[in-house]
């Protein structure tokens, strides 16, 4: 009892800081729209940089930014599929380092599986650290990262097991 309370505390609280967050998605986006959009973000020097370290035959799924790296820059983080490449039922994601305003660097690329729909693979970036959402059919992974020293560093890693029988109640 105590369990299911504080798991469904736990995932409204998530969806509450996911929506005060700066972070994102929609069903796809070409990167080219992508880029569109993060026009008025980003200066024409970053977006610049930034197309030269994603793949341009991608669907951006989901994607979020602010500071992970405790310099008061946004960082970026991507959930990308590239067509051929991206292995079936996951995500790519992309971690990225501001660099003096100027560009982005690559600090880690992960793969992630999703189990019904790929927005379960989803993330915020809050209170200096980026925290990533995935599942499997067992349970739901929150997964908080920060980047220190050019090195993405996890944090913390909760898992709560998913209680079909008890869903609604």
């Amino acid at each position: 009892m105590v369990l299911n309370w504080l798991i469904k505390s736990l995932a409204v609280l998530f969806l509450l800081l996911l929506l005060a967050g700066k972070a994102f998605s929609r069903d796809e986006l070409d990167f080219e729209e992508f880029m569109g959009m993060m026009s008025e973000t980003m200066t024409d020097e970053q977006l610049n940089e930034l197309s030269f370290q994603v793949p341009w035959f991608v669907k951006i799924l989901g994607y979020g930014y602010g500071d992970f790296s405790g310099d008061g820059k946004d960082d970026i983080i991507l959930s990308i599929r590239e067509k051929d490449v991206t292995p079936k039922k996951t995500v790519d994601v992309y971690f990225f380092e501001n660099v003096d305003n100027k560009t982005y660097r690559l600090i880690k690329k992960k793969n992630y599986k999703w189990f019904e729909i790929t927005l379960e693979v989803a993330f915020m970036v809050k209170a200096g650290k980026c925290y990533v959402t995935n599942r499997d059919d067992n349970n739901w992974y929150f997964t908080s990262f920060e980047i220190k020293g050019g090195k993405l560093l996890q944090v913390a890693r909760e898992k709560f097991p998913i209680e079909f029988e008890n869903a609604g109640n």
